[in-house]
């Protein structure tokens, strides 16, 4: 069972945690340029007041286990409340625990806190194309590819594609099941971008 709170000052050393010891490679499919490697506790202090006490329609939100210990992130950013849409980024599952589950969990109930509680009907998140198991993860909790980005990343000589995915909010049948949302007419063109 995965439980949302949101983001603490203490939790940074949770996050500098699940970095330690990791690769640039991982830590850049990460951090996409929101940080640099390594991950050092100031860059964390800055991201919490930056995010945390001065940005609008941005939530650092930290996924906890049964027992309330932290096993993932991420960041809900990108709020349009005019064309109900939000975006994910900064996702992240302590390595210790991968393999259980926590991932998937974690992002449906991100989608639920997006679709249920703050009303919106998209939600977008951008992947690496080199990261095949983030994709399958979001793939498997109802995101769907919507572009290829050929050069999402570069940095000297290396260039990296990436995909923009979009989650659409169910609807509620009469009997109370759930099915994929529709596109609402006119709607084209209102993703948030970042």
């Amino acid at each position: 069972m995965i439980r949302l709170r949101p983001y603490k000052p203490s939790d940074a050393w949770e996050l500098l945690k699940w970095w330690d010891g990791r690769t640039e490679e991982e830590f850049v499919k990460w951090s996409a340029g929101a940080f640099t490697y390594p991950l050092t506790i100031e860059q964390l202090d800055s991201y919490f007041e930056t995010w945390c006490l001065k940005e609008g329609g941005v939530w650092p939100v930290m996924a906890l286990d049964a027992s309330g210990k932290p096993v993932g992130h991420f960041l809900v950013r990108s709020v349009c409340y005019s064309s109900n849409a939000a975006g994910l980024a900064l996702i992240v599952v302590d390595p210790k625990c991968r393999g259980k589950g926590y991932g998937r969990e974690m992002i449906s109930q991100a989608l639920s806190m997006a679709f249920g509680g703050m009303g919106m009907e998209r939600v977008f998140l951008t992947v690496f194309e080199n990261n095949p198991k983030a994709l399958a993860c979001y793939e498997a909790s109802g995101f769907h590819k919507q572009a290829y980005l050929p050069e999402y990343w570069k940095e000297g000589e290396t260039v990296c594609g990436a995909f923009l995915m979009e989650a659409v909010r169910p609807e509620t049948n009469q009997d109370g099941s759930e099915e994929a949302g529709k596109e609402p007419a006119g709607s084209a063109g209102n993703r948030p971008r970042g």
